[in-house]
């Protein structure tokens, strides 16, 4: 049976007496892959910040399945990656795997070398380009396994042969009860489209 994680009800965001968000409802349930997408200004991001808990809306109410941990069941991915630039590749999963209490080091390598990324095992992350930091923040997904992955223009700064991977790697988190809200700039195929204007 299909239940629903988490519900949206009228939300409403003011920032410096400018409406963000006005009088907005979402509910998002297992197994299920969303793509909130608008042009910029739209409110995208604030809305992920939301569902995330980062953001406090103005107005309107948020409801979680009990069974769903807001502090525990959500992964979010915004523009900064949360990556620790002193680190290397392997140190900052390694956190990652630590934080979820994973001990299964030996999928840190071949996380790395499905994404042709084993190379910069050792680099520290500071190094890297923005693509490449975007690659090592979203292995961290498949690492930890949240519930929902909140995603942040996922595929931004990846060419088609690592855009292919994540879609793949999302249909299998899906698969796995899974669910995944992401944003972008246009309709994606295969998700359940959401327009935010």
């Amino acid at each position: 049976m299909i239940s629903s994680l988490i519900s949206l009800e009228n939300i409403s965001l003011m920032r410096q007496d400018k409406e963000i968000i006005n009088n907005y409802s979402l509910q998002i349930d297992q197994k299920q892959k969303y793509n909130i997408y608008g042009e910029n200004g739209s409110g995208k991001t604030s809305l992920l910040k939301i569902i995330a808990g980062i953001t406090e809306p103005t107005k309107g109410e948020i409801h979680s399945n009990p069974s769903f941990d807001m502090n525990k069941d959500i992964f979010y991915i915004g523009h900064k990656y949360g990556l620790k630039n002193e680190l290397t590749v392997y140190q900052n999963l390694e956190y990652a795997l630590n934080f979820a209490n994973n001990d299964d080091h030996s999928s840190i390598e071949s996380e790395l070398e499905e994404y042709s990324m084993k190379r910069y095992i050792n680099t520290q992350v500071k190094y890297l380009s923005h693509g490449q930091k975007k690659i090592i923040s979203l292995i961290q997904l498949t690492l930890i396994s949240n519930k929902l992955w909140l995603l942040d223009e996922p595929f931004t700064g990846l060419d088609k042969v690592k855009i292919d991977l994540l879609l793949y790697k999302m249909d299998k988190h899906v698969s796995n009860m899974g669910s995944i809200v992401i944003t972008s700039h246009n309709i994606k195929e295969n998700f359940d489209n959401i327009e935010l204007c």
